[in-house]
């Protein structure tokens, strides 16, 4: 009885957690469409591209919200008058679409930030090994999602478990090694702009290095809170709930950060990361700082 009444308890703090995570996502998202479509500049395929992706996550965000509040519906009220219903729901069509859009919505932000890392590593072979356990993530995620539309089937389960635990552990792979990428490059050439400064008393460190900056463009987030859900999901732990709300919130919030940083020309661009340090050194300090913002008017 205690353990079921713990169940619950963290199901009900995932359904408040995933409200929460919901309405942050909505005011982001709604910031990004605005100024995507608002830019004075002439629309461009980057930019095109950019709006097309926000709606897609905002699309798919929005269904699995949905799904999700059903979900609750049945759990809290539904079943208190009768438990079987919430048992004939394990492998439901509602249950289906909930962890599709789930398995999906990763997918759709694992690729986003894979471009990012080609984009700030300037295309980089490095990049395919992230791409390698993205292959990875797709094929068990596939996996997945066909062990949890099988009728009967549910969450704690040996099959789901088996399939579930090597699709997080390769997406949250694919998000670690694209974070050390980025983050690591960002914080390089953070490193040598400020001895740049040391030297220069006119050149100010460019803002797409500062420390937040660096932290957004990586999606660090995500990586810190898949990396604690997922042995709690292998141990088939009643706190993973609460923390498989936060992820299905957290995944679109960290792409949708790095993509308001794009729409409002923070972002690191091809260009800012390609530019050799040394030509920044050899260009006079009272245009320095003109000549590497001047690689950020584009969304890319």
């Amino acid at each position: 009885m205690s353990s079921t009444l713990t169940g619950a308890r963290m199901s009900y703090a995932a359904a408040l957690i995933a409200s929460v995570g919901y309405g942050v996502y909505v005011v982001l998202a709604y910031q990004c469409i605005r100024r995507l479509v608002r830019r004075t500049q002439t629309w461009t395929l980057g930019r095109v591209a950019l709006l097309t992706y926000t709606s897609l996550l905002f699309a798919l965000q929005t269904i699995y919200f949905v799904a999700g509040c059903k979900w609750s519906e049945i759990e809290f009220v539904e079943s208190s008058v009768d438990p079987a219903v919430f048992a004939s729901q394990q492998s439901s069509m509602l249950a289906v679409l909930k962890d599709t859009v789930y398995t999906v919505n990763i997918w759709v932000a694992d690729i986003f930030l894979l471009y990012r890392a080609y984009i700030i590593w300037g295309g980089h072979y490095i990049c395919l090994a992230p791409f390698i356990t993205y292959l990875g993530a797709l094929a068990t995620g596939i996996g997945l999602l066909v062990e949890i539309s099988k009728p009967g089937a549910a969450f704690g389960q040996v099959a789901v478990i088996d399939f579930g635990t090597p699709f997080w552990s390769l997406s949250v792979t694919t998000n670690v090694l694209s974070t050390i990428l980025i983050a690591g490059r960002l914080t390089y050439r953070r490193r040598a702009m400020y001895r740049i400064q040391q030297n220069q008393e006119n050149y100010r460190v460019h803002s797409n290095t500062t420390a937040s900056a660096i932290f957004a463009e990586s999606a660090a987030m995500y990586a810190i809170v898949a990396l604690i859900y997922i042995p709690l999901f292998a141990r088939n732990l009643t706190l993973q709930y609460p923390f498989s709300a936060l992820m299905g919130a957290v995944v679109s919030i960290a792409p949708t950060l790095i993509i308001l940083r794009m729409a409002g020309g923070k972002a690191v661009t091809r260009e800012w990361s390609n530019i050799p340090l040394t030509a920044v050194n050899a260009i006079p300090s009272s245009q320095r700082e003109s000549h590497v913002a001047s690689t950020d008017k584009t969304v890319c």
